[in-house]
């Protein structure tokens, strides 16, 4: 399992070189979050502000191939490359939020802990909520949380699996 979690921390290393205003979201984000452990992902997510960072072109140029709208990088590693919005967030807000990630003797941007949780829970991807909150719990701004939410239920809602965790009172 460690070899195909370097692959992804290498690929998001080198996507982060290709496309400087790249941060991640989705499974490389939680993985960042989560110290890299276990977890397998098909594609990888980044939010984009910087629209000529991704120009079809220069993308191309860079050796990724697109397929069926598709985007695939050159090491054959699919992304989804978002630009106005990612699970209800404007992408100025997930790139201004973002964290820097130390990988290696590198830096990747990824989303907020905070943010990236209630994106989780908008995708419906109840695992990957129960880890960062299980794992993060701690570190959570659950102030932070509460000003990007979407309403006081999104919120209640991810003190609730704390709380089935045992995690809050």
């Amino acid at each position: 399992m460690e070899v195909i979690i370097s692959s992804v921390r290498d690929e998001c290393v080198k996507i982060s070189s290709e496309i400087p205003s790249a941060v991640f979201v989705g499974a490389a984000a939680t993985l960042a979050h989560l110290g890299w452990y276990a977890r397998r992902t098909s594609d990888l997510d980044i939010a984009v502000e910087v629209a000529s960072d991704v120009e079809e072109a220069r993308l191309v140029n860079l050796g990724y191939l697109k397929l069926n709208d598709k985007w695939y990088t050159p090491r054959h590693r699919k992304i989804d490359i978002y630009t106005r919005d990612v699970s209800g967030f404007a992408v100025t807000k997930v790139v201004n939020d973002s964290v820097q990630v130390a990988v290696g003797k590198s830096t990747i941007r990824v989303a907020k802990l905070e943010m990236l949780v209630l994106m989780k829970h908008r995708a419906g991807q109840t695992d990957d909520v129960r880890g960062l909150i299980g794992n993060r719990f701690s570190s959570i701004d659950w102030d932070y949380m509460r000003s990007i939410a979407r309403n006081d239920v999104e919120v209640a809602e991810m003190k609730n699996v704390a709380r089935s965790m045992r995690l809050q009172k």
